[in-house]
């Protein structure tokens, strides 16, 4: 169902959207409707209002509408049929909205990979999928035509488009596609030592962003586009903008920075985010300039922070700020708790369930227990998932069904804990298993071990997760040398940890790696992780030669960041542990304790508290040699694939 009205609103932002009559159309609700056909209904109803906008440039509802028309009769052209698998390998654009949009009009699904993931999770990601086209741009092709699966059509989807751009109108060959059928399936951390696919149904989608309690949109918002597109943050940002006529602004993909991301937010009028923990911890810590436009923050992924909440709300005290909570297999919310100014509590509920979702809490027996008792959440209604992507045995694991007083009740179990008071609201109490957040990044321990494992130069390999503080938390490795004692435990190291990195995404590479003749176990004979010895690097080894003050400044700051003390000046920052988001901390404070902006970039080249520093003593950065903004991106790109933890 949809309302139709006309309104003359004056414009806050007019560089953002125009001013001028406009109709406003109010969808509803209906779990049978495909996403395509809602965004249709406001690119007929305002056709030059703006839908997207990206460093300057604009595209329209009507602009959006008819190139992804175009694309998805060139797919349809090129044999994608209903329910076949499109790949995205490529950064944030409006042109990949473009294509998401028409791979959903085609009747397929797209799967959203990190264009940073390494070969070997590349191949078994699409090798699983078997996309029938994957989509790249002059940089990613390279990395793709390295991937043995890669077999479905390799096709450069911004020269793809720009031909598309001045080619005559086409009709789009029309495709049924209903609120059931698969939307996309983006890839999660797996307990099983694979990563696995979750497939998300449209009406998973559309129920996320209409009729909702926890959010109200108006065509005169503007939302913030900032997470990578293989995380289901994204689906958020692009759906609830999209179905509602709002207009989404979208970050670069490179040079990601803090003061880069309160530029866009700024520069375009940004009315509603979500944002990481621990990105939301970093903005809170460094505010910068004022943010009048922000009227709604959302953040989650990870245990928030209520002194990070208080930061935040005294620097932005008429932003509404929200945690949300909600595994991939939910469509990305399930739960939301508005945080109130001078709140006293010493942790924040993940609230009570948005619209049209449901909340349980069982037993091991798969029975519901009353307010007040701590058990297994359950999550159901139209954000459920349709299911893990050709794994049926997981499938039936994790989605169950119960009986219920109104009937059979399908659901997914979120291997989370929890307590529901009398209201309904929802406190998280920790994990039934393994799995951690580390960065907003869901990762699955036995994943990492299971790569450890396949290491023939290992009889056997372990991972922790070490807390180091409040926010602060990494990976540790420990592994065994096939045939007792290694000969050199440091070649070992490097061996093993450079077939991890081409093995698994750079968020779950274990900060550091302790080699052993033998791991502890209990009297079962199962490994005992309490008894796994603590890396050593807790308190400094030798006192640090510091030559200067840069050195001194950049010193401080990786120890306090990084959590650990024994911090040599030769040595790679994310050979030490360190992840972007960490990186990013030290790039704000360095800003902020030098009184002028730094390049992002330069933390990248010169990844050693030496090196920076020189850099930074020796050359202006206006005199830096200049870097094309594609030069940038790339060296980002091979820089964060080699060493980073999380993307942005």
């Amino acid at each position: 169902m949809t309302e139709l009205r006309v309104s003359v609103t004056e414009e806050k932002f007019p560089a953002a959207r125009p001013a001028e009559p406009r109709s406003e159309v109010i969808m509803h609700y209906d779990r049978d409707r495909s996403i395509p056909s809602i965004i249709a209904e406001h690119a007929a109803a305002n056709p030059t209002s703006v839908a997207l906008v990206f460093e300057g440039r604009t595209i329209t509802y009507g602009e959006l509408e008819r190139l992804s028309d175009r694309l998805a009769a060139y797919l349809i052209r090129e044999g994608v049929q209903k329910g076949d698998i499109v790949c995205l390998f490529v950064p944030r654009s409006p042109e990949t909205i473009m294509a998401m949009l028409a791979i959903l009009k085609a009747g397929a699904a797209y799967l959203p990979l990190d264009t940073t993931f390494p070969i070997e999770h590349l191949d078994y990601v699409i090798g699983e999928c078997e996309p029938k086209v994957v989509f790249v741009d002059r940089e990613t092709v390279r990395t793709i035509r390295s991937v043995p699966n890669a077999r479905g059509a390799v096709v450069d989807m911004f020269a793809l488009l720009q031909k598309l751009t001045v080619a005559a109108d086409e009709i789009r060959p029309e495709v049924t596609v209903g609120g059931g059928d698969m939307a996309y399936v983006m890839f999660t951390s797996g307990s099983t030592g694979r990563p696995k696919g979750v497939a998300i149904a449209h009406r998973g989608i559309a129920r996320l962003a209409l009729d909702q309690n926890y959010i109200k949109l108006t065509k005169n918002d503007v939302m913030l586009h900032a997470a990578t597109i293989a995380f289901d943050a994204s689906t958020f940002e692009l759906w609830c903008a999209l179905t509602n006529g709002c207009t989404l602004a979208i970050l670069p993909d490179g040079n990601f920075s803090v003061a880069r991301l309160r530029d866009v937010v700024g520069e375009n009028g940004v009315t509603v985010a979500l944002l990481t923990t621990g990105l939301f911890n970093l903005l809170a810590d460094y505010p910068g300039s004022a943010l009048p436009s922000l009227r709604h923050m959302f953040f989650g992924g990870e245990v928030a922070s209520v002194e990070h909440v208080r930061r935040f709300q005294k620097t932005c005290p008429d932003c509404r700020v929200t945690n949300a909570y909600g595994p991939t297999e939910i469509t990305v919310l399930a739960t939301t708790f508005d945080i109130p100014a001078g709140f006293d509590g010493n942790d924040v509920p993940i609230g009570r369930v948005v619209e049209h979702t449901g909340i349980l809490i069982v037993d091991e027996e798969l029975r519901p227990v009353p307010a007040g008792v701590e058990g297994e959440l359950m999550l159901t209604g139209d954000g459920v998932a349709i299911g893990y992507f050709k794994r049926p045995e997981l499938t039936a694991e994790r989605f169950v069904t119960i009986e219920a007083p109104e009937g059979p009740l399908r659901g997914y179990l979120t291997g989370d804990l929890a307590v529901l008071d009398e209201n309904g609201s929802a406190r998280f109490k920790g994990r039934v298993d393994r799995q951690i957040k580390l960065n907003g990044k869901r990762i699955e321990l036995d994943e990492i071990e299971a790569a450890l494992r396949r290491d023939p130069r290992l009889a056997d390999g372990v991972v922790i997760c070490q807390t180091l503080g409040p926010q602060n938390k990494r990976i540790l490795g420990y592994i065994c040398p096939q045939g007792g004692a290694a000969a050199d435990a440091a070649e070992l190291v490097r061996g093993v940890m450079e077939r991890l990195r081409n093995a698994l995404p750079a968020y779950m590479i274990p900060s550091v790696v302790t080699v052993l003749d033998q791991l502890p176990l209990h009297q079962s004979g199962k490994v005992d992780r309490s008894k796994l010895p603590l890396p050593v690097d807790a308190a400094p080894t030798a006192t640090v030669p510091i030559t200067n003050q840069t050195e001194a400044v950049l010193l401080d700051l990786w120890r306090t960041v990084l959590g650990i003390q024994a911090v040599e000046l030769d040595r790679n920052f994310f050979d030490l542990g360190g992840t972007s988001l960490q990186l990013m901390r030290i790039h704000a404070a360095l800003e902020s304790n030098l009184g002028r902006p730094v390049d992002v970039v330069a933390l990248f080249e010169h990844p050693t508290i030496s090196g920076l520093a020189r850099f930074l003593d020796d050359r202006a950065i206006a005199g830096a040699r200049a870097m094309s903004p594609a030069e940038r991106a790339a060296l980002r790109r091979k820089t964060m694939s080699q060493f980073r933890g999380s993307a942005s």
